[in-house]
């Protein structure tokens, strides 16, 4: 169990029928709870479901649709809330709780419907016999205060101080006039199985090229994602001052710096560089960020605008022609269709979902 010193509508919207593109986000910075994993022990699985998640029972139910991972058996899923059940040499007595960002994404709709916050939640998954394989905490910068190739450089010509030894990156783009023009690079500072792991990213190019979304030149994400004793103590600090932007800040200034050449000047000694100035300025205005909820069902959604982007134009050729043909081309299509098992899983929340709302 983890000591602490304090205690501190619709699951489903309508689908759109305009494209209603990239949600805009008045905060310039704002900060996300984006992965949650908790394995917690001696507890039934009902308890877990109704108790710790507080989702009624009847919405997570075992589907045999989802993989589980290394170690372990998906037993309750609702869209990308997972619980999941120890095999093989992973064996204990309990279950793991294991939310995604699209996961927690939509958990903020059931924390809403309880009228709880994510400390609330954190608080009472305290109270159990746990442990956080990983948490990740996320900052979305809409200025944006970085250019993610501007660090990619900086850290190619040694302008980084960093406690975090293994560092990696990807900068994808093209050529315009012979230019290289960046379209979507992320760095990586820290291993994927270290207890922390800085990543910087251009999450507006990254929607674009998953879910065909407007493009939002403009949305750089910074995730720091923790593990096990860190994850712990993550928790533990967010429960005590409930301060995500000063938490944030603390690991950020304490980890790594991005600096200035500095002019007029032959040191080689990095503790000695200025600190670059757009870095400077994201430390000092990054206090005054606080914890958000963005309650998305964003699977329909996302298959929406999928088919809005690629499939719709293709469809009304195919009806017009049939007009003409006589021919019912789009019906035959639907009426001869499968869905695949993700399809199936999306089309059981939905039920599930709607059985609820006219229950409730």
């Amino acid at each position: 169990m983890v000591n602490l010193e304090e205690r501190s509508g619709s699951f489903l919207p309508e689908l759109p029928y305009t494209n209603r593109g990239v949600i805009r986000q008045k905060e310039e910075l704002s900060a996300l709870i984006d992965w949650c994993q908790i394995t917690i022990k001696e507890v039934p699985l009902e308890a877990v479901i109704e108790d710790v998640l507080r989702i009624p029972m009847e919405l997570m139910m075992v589907t045999g649709y989802e993989k589980g991972i290394a170690g372990h058996e998906v037993v309750a899923i609702f869209d990308n809330i997972k619980v999941l059940k120890p095999t093989g040499n992973a064996q204990y007595q309990g279950f793991q709780i294991l939310m995604s960002g699209k996961g927690c994404r939509n958990y903020e709709n059931f924390l809403q419907l309880n009228e709880e916050t994510w400390f609330d939640f954190l608080n009472r998954v305290c109270q159990y016999h746990i442990n956080f394989p990983r948490i990740d905490l996320a900052i979305d910068d809409r200025k944006p205060y970085l250019s993610i190739p501007d660090l990619i450089v900086r850290t190619k010509e040694g302008l980084l101080s960093s406690k975090l030894r293994e560092i990696d990156f990807h900068d994808s783009g093209e050529l315009k006039e012979e230019v290289f023009q960046s379209k979507g690079g992320s760095l990586y500072l820290g291993s994927s199985a270290s207890n922390l792991r800085l990543v910087f990213y251009e999450k507006g190019y990254e929607q674009n090229k998953k879910y065909g979304t407007e493009l939002d030149e403009n949305w750089n994400r910074y995730e720091l994602r923790f593990r096990q004793e860190m994850a712990v103590s993550v928790v533990q600090e967010l429960l005590r001052y409930r301060d995500v932007a000063g938490l944030a800040m603390e690991v950020l200034n304490s980890k790594i710096r991005f600096l200035e050449k500095p002019t007029g000047s032959m040191t080689t000694r990095k503790r000695l560089y200025p600190t670059y100035q757009a870095w400077a300025e994201l430390m000092k205005d990054i206090g005054k960020v606080k914890l958000t909820m963005q309650p998305q069902k964003k699977s329909l959604q996302k298959v929406w605008e999928w088919l809005e982007k690629y499939v719709a134009p293709s469809l009304k050729l195919f009806a017009e022609v049939g007009k003409i043909e006589k021919r019912d081309y789009i019906g035959n299509l639907v009426a001869n269709g499968e869905m695949n098992i993700t399809q199936k899983q999306l089309y059981d929340d939905y039920i599930k979902a709607r059985r609820l709302e006219e229950r409730g």
